[in-house]
């Protein structure tokens, strides 16, 4: 049996104003579990999500403080052995008496094909309970059935711990000097409704992954990574020019986000552009220059671009520009319009197979701007 780090995938108070009632009393924790997936994400694994919601009058006039186990054992014929991950949910202030709605969390589990099944408990520093189990199976759908999945079959690891685990260096002894690649990464999430809406560690996936890749490719022994959010408006991490890239410190990113809902109406207007123009013009004409630029992340329906002025002088840089979209719908945005209008090219992200072929479409635009 192996026991696992705690990390928390997402805590979110969802406060719909106040009433006027006495405390609830209940001997049992009252929660709901959701199961999402288990599905094939862009690191050829299944991953599950688990999440947990809560009422919050069962909390008021004291901090919310819960301890979250989940055995997940393979079943019937699935080998391997049964893993504990455990989690804490801890609150600095009590929650204010007549405060409505729920608080929520999540958590990730990732896993090789086979038959399993969850049993989770949540426990509260009140001594209550509740525990439920759920039954599920990882398989590859008819249209994935060629692919090589990266977990054995019955092996379990935390989502999040196996995520930003770190890489091995790749010597690239082909390259004779510095080949630097600089990655712009978005953190927004925007729904249907137009709303920006934080990350998760479902949405953190295929941006974490489509990094793994573009930090294996041959064609660059250098990287400089930029972390940023439209919304907040702010550099969440940045990592200067180094032979690999640090994936520990990207594990605190979602703690650094409120987890709050904001509509892009609310936000000043042009001022998600112009943080936008000053992040190009600091980290592409204020440092080392680079031999390819890729941006990856989601796309926001601002539908703008940058003044022509700076467009100019990025472009007077001659690298090959690239933008990995993983929306999961279409718009028309900032990110896009720059790749369009440096001559790149986007690349859509709906599917696992997808990355593969959109790192190696953008390997080919670097070799085809190499001077003959």
């Amino acid at each position: 049996m192996q026991f696992k780090p705690k990390l928390l995938a997402g805590l979110v108070f969802v406060v719909a104003g106040t009433a006027q009632s006495a405390t609830q009393s209940a001997v049992d924790l009252v929660c709901k579990a959701e199961r999402v997936g288990p599905f094939l994400d862009f690191e050829y694994r299944f991953t599950m999500g688990m999440w947990f919601r809560l009422p919050a009058r069962q909390f008021w006039g004291a901090p919310v403080g819960i301890d979250l186990e989940i055995e997940v054992s393979p079943v019937h014929d699935t080998p391997g052995e049964p893993i504990w991950i455990d989690d804490r949910v801890q609150g600095t202030q009590p929650m204010p008496s007549g405060t409505k709605g729920e608080l929520y969390f999540s958590r990730g589990i990732s896993l090789g094909p086979g038959r399993y099944v969850a049993d989770w408990t949540l426990r509260d520093d009140q001594g209550r309970s509740c525990r439920g189990t759920r039954q599920f199976r990882a398989a590859l759908s008819r249209r994935d059935r060629d692919v090589e999945v990266s977990l054995a079959p019955g092996e379990v690891v935390d989502a999040g711990v196996y995520l930003f685990r770190p890489e091995d260096s790749i010597p690239r002894p082909h390259l004779r000097g510095p080949s630097r690649l600089k990655i712009f990464v978005s953190m927004d999430v925007m729904n249907r409704r137009g709303q920006v809406v934080r990350p998760r560690l479902l949405h953190l996936l295929p941006l974490v992954a489509t990094l793994r890749q573009l930090g294996r490719s041959p064609r660059f022994n250098e990287f400089s990574v930029v972390v940023f959010s439209f919304e907040d408006q702010d550099i969440l991490v940045r990592q200067d020019y180094g032979s690999e890239i640090d994936f520990r410190s990207l594990s605190g990113v979602i703690d650094e986000l409120e987890p709050d809902t904001v509509d892009v109406s609310d936000l000043i207007y042009g001022s998600e552009m112009n943080f936008f123009e000053e992040l190009l013009s600091s980290e592409l004409l204020g440092s080392d220059p680079p031999d390819g630029v890729v941006f990856v992340g989601r796309e926001m329906n601002f539908g703008k671009t940058v003044p022509k002025s700076t467009l100019a002088r990025v472009r007077a840089l001659g690298a090959p520009v690239a933008f990995l979209d993983a929306s999961r719908y279409a718009w028309r945005g900032a990110m896009g319009n720059l790749a369009r209008a440096l001559g790149g090219r986007e690349y859509v992200l709906r599917r696992p197979g997808d990355l593969a072929r959109a790192v190696s479409a953008f390997e080919n635009q670097v070799i085809d701007s190499i001077p003959q």
